[in-house]
């Protein structure tokens, strides 16, 4: 019962929390040209990232003993060799959670760059991660992630 229960979590987490694929494309069209520009992604895809976040994060036993929850911001680098840098909080809820989640976007396997007419570009990527304990003590994350061209 408990799995299905985190199971029917994970999907209403899953379904409203990215409003667009990573595979989506941008096209605009100038005069001369047409930009294409795909968004960098998880390798794996976005399940493969839940899976990542929830496998790694451990929730840290002070902020497990007030039950802090809340929602967070953070921002990252996908460089163009798929590398995550310039990890940063751009709003924290607790001391320990910030730092777990930082230690978690710092230890991130390497993406798929985005690219721009068909070459890695660097991209910055934000998110929010919501933080939820639940009654066993473990927590849901729930993300959206924002692209933003360097």
């Amino acid at each position: 019962m408990r799995k299905i229960a985190f199971t029917l979590v994970l999907m209403l987490v899953f379904g409203s929390a990215f409003a667009q694929s990573s595979k989506d494309s941008v096209k605009s069209s100038t005069q001369s040209s047409e930009v294409v520009i795909t968004q960098p992604e998880f390798k794996g895809g976005i399940e493969k990232m839940y899976e990542y976040i929830t496998t790694n994060f451990q929730y840290p036993d002070e902020a497990k003993k007030r039950s802090v929850r809340g929602k967070l911001e953070v921002e990252f680098t996908v460089e163009k060799s798929g590398d995550i840098t310039y990890v940063g909080i751009l709003k924290g809820i607790d001391y320990s959670i910030d730092e777990e989640v930082l230690r978690l976007l710092k230890a991130m396997p390497r993406w798929t760059p985005a690219t721009k007419n068909g070459e890695p570009v660097r991209y910055k990527v934000s998110m929010p991660i919501t933080i939820r304990a639940s009654r066993r003590q473990k927590s849901s994350q729930e993300l959206n992630t924002n692209y933003e061209e360097l």
